[in-house]
């Protein structure tokens, strides 16, 4: 009895250990036909003149991972190798991970050579083509990507990345991406080179590369992030620099934050010399950006802004030097646009801190006023509201310090106000501006010391009192004809003295002019303020200034109601 049990104990563990043999056997064998026919289509995506050798082959049966030493891939202009490849959860038709090690891809063309070099490169999920097919962009697939110590040269450059990474690549989309330490150089000596410190992105959709004319109407991003980005280019004395430059939700129907820190472009400035321009900061906020751009290349009108989001673009910090001297400075800049629930719509315009500071030698008259640069700001509001096409301007301010400031205010109506998705058609809109009405205006200028500089300058020249030179300009202003017609062409009026009384209405109706004769004098003679008024009894259309025109400056200023003040 114990001898039939040990019989059988042996036969059942030789059966066994045979059955696992078998096994083993047809998993190696499983195992090194997968990996025959991958590296077959990989050869055969060279050509079909490819030849493909390795020094080292090792395959696990159990787990399907292989290891190749020395692979070299051959063909006709170009060739492959790696020290070391290793590959796990291949099948014939896809590479589940591959990792190689000192990588060599070199390309001959036309008598030149271009050779690129990676310390490692790791792939995943990535599609084989079809046997006898070479890789294609539009059916190429990625899962993952990681390239450390890229260097490339040839005949246009040098190029080297310390890191690439990327995930869920197909044709035209990238789930991530990122590339570190990139930088160019062109062969030629004193060629166009580029640097990239960082450059990420997030969701992005782009044209395919097969793609004959790209098309930036197909592109969104949900997030782009460069950093200490350069380019130079000494043939055309372009020196670009940007620190920081990030887009978020570049995407149609989404509103898109854009953000640059640290711009600096160098370039020819004309006759000024070589020159730089510096930007601190630019920001855009609330605009549908990818909608925007889509409508102005098709020609449409680009997108009102959401109500309750607000529209915001913000500048700072700009300055611009010519031969190393600054000749323009800006400190913000603010532009912004909303609109309500009802369709009003409100947007401005503000410039803090201009300077301009002109070349030497062509600010003689400036210095002879006794500035030595122009300083100020702008500001504009308004407000418009679809509906009736009412448009008011409250207001559009030009600042000059310590020289005066010129403010407008204007009332129109019927003003063209396209609607989003409209056709721009140039001819259509002036049409409809012409038939645009003017409700008001008012021009105003303060005067805070340019008046003043003005008449002492020439009363040096002229070696006249500056009382006496005010005294002439004032009678001057008063004496002053109607535009366009001889001084016999103007209704009389009583000779002005200093601090006479002004003339009776019914002369400053039957002569409009008069009340801006009568401001103008007294606003020489003691500079404040000085305001134009257009008031028409009834909205007056552009279209009908012409006729005003013909009908000459008499009835054109009664109809538009002119008038002046001056404080």
């Amino acid at each position: 009895m114990r001898h039939r049990l040990a019989t059988l104990a042996f036969a059942g563990s030789f059966s066994a250990i045979m059955a696992l043999a078998g096994a083993g056997a047809l998993a190696q064998a499983e195992a090194e036909r997968q990996l025959d026919a991958a590296l077959e289509r990989l050869r055969a995506s060279f050509g079909p003149e490819a030849r493909l050798t390795t020094a080292l082959r090792q395959v696990d049966p159990v787990t399907g991972r292989a290891r190749l030493g020395d692979l070299s891939i051959t063909a006709p202009g170009e060739s492959l190798s790696a020290a070391e490849l290793l590959l796990s959860d291949v099948t014939e038709t896809r590479l589940g991970r591959a990792e190689a090690r000192s990588l060599i891809l070199v390309t001959r063309k036309g008598g030149e050579e271009d050779r690129f070099e990676l310390a490692r490169l790791v792939l995943g999920g990535m599609a084989l083509p079809p046997p006898g097919q070479p890789f294609s962009a539009s059916t190429f697939e990625l899962g993952q990507l990681e390239a450390e110590g890229l260097r490339g040269a040839g005949g246009s450059g040098t190029l080297t990345a310390g890191r690439i990474t990327a995930e869920g690549y197909g044709p035209g989309v990238l789930g991530a991406g990122q590339i570190e330490g990139m930088e160019f150089r062109e062969g030629s000596k004193g060629g166009t080179s580029f640097r990239l410190g960082r450059v990420a992105v997030q969701s992005l959709v782009m044209p395919a590369f097969d793609k004959p004319d790209p098309d930036p109407r197909d592109f969104s991003v949900q997030v782009l992030t460069l950093e200490g980005g350069e380019l130079r280019d000494p043939a055309k004395d372009v020196d670009l620099g940007i620190g920081r430059f990030a887009v978020r939700d570049w995407v149609r129907g989404r509103t898109t934050d854009i953000a640059l820190e640290g711009l600096r472009l160098g370039a020819p400035f004309g006759q000024l010399g070589t020159g730089t321009i510096r930007i601190g900061r630019m920001a855009a906020q609330g605009i549908d950006a990818a909608t925007s751009l889509a409508a102005a290349m098709d020609g449409l009108q680009v997108p009102d802004p959401v109500p309750g989001t607000p529209q915001t673009v913000t500048l700072e910090g700009m300055v611009a030097e010519a031969e190393g001297r600054q000749v323009f400075a800006l400190g913000r800049m603010l532009v912004d646009a909303s609109m309500d629930t009802t369709g009003l719509a409100t947007g401005g315009l503000m410039l803090q801190g201009l300077r301009i500071t002109l070349p030497q030698g062509t600010s003689d008259w400036l210095e002879g006023l006794g500035y030595r640069e122009i300083s100020g700001g702008s500001e504009l509001r308004g407000n418009v509201r679809r509906e009736g096409g009412i448009l008011d301007i409250e207001p559009f301010r030009v600042g000059w310090d310590q020289a005066a400031t010129l403010t407008l205010r204007a009332a129109l109506a019927n003003m063209p106000v396209p609607k989003p998705g409209e056709p721009r058609n140039d001819d259509a809109y002036l049409a409809q501006l012409m038939q645009g009405q003017l409700r008001s205006l008012t021009l105003g200028l303060r005067d805070q010391g340019l008046l003043g500089r003005v008449i002492a300058q020439q009363a040096r020249q002229q070696r006249l009192p500056e009382a006496q030179l005010r005294e002439q300009y004032a009678q001057m202003a008063l004496g002053m004809p109607i535009p366009g017609a001889s001084p016999r062409g103007r209704p009389p009026a009583a000779p002005a003295r200093k601090g006479a009384p002004a003339p009776a209405a019914t002369a400053s109706q039957a002569d409009p002019f008069q009340s801006v004769r009568e401001a103008l004098a007294k606003f020489i003679r003691q500079p404040g303020e000085i305001d134009i008024l257009l008031r028409p009894a009834q909205p007056v259309s552009f279209a009908d200034w012409q006729t005003l025109a013909s009908q000459g400056p008499l009835e054109a200023a009664r109809r538009l109601g002119l008038s002046a003040v001056a404080r």
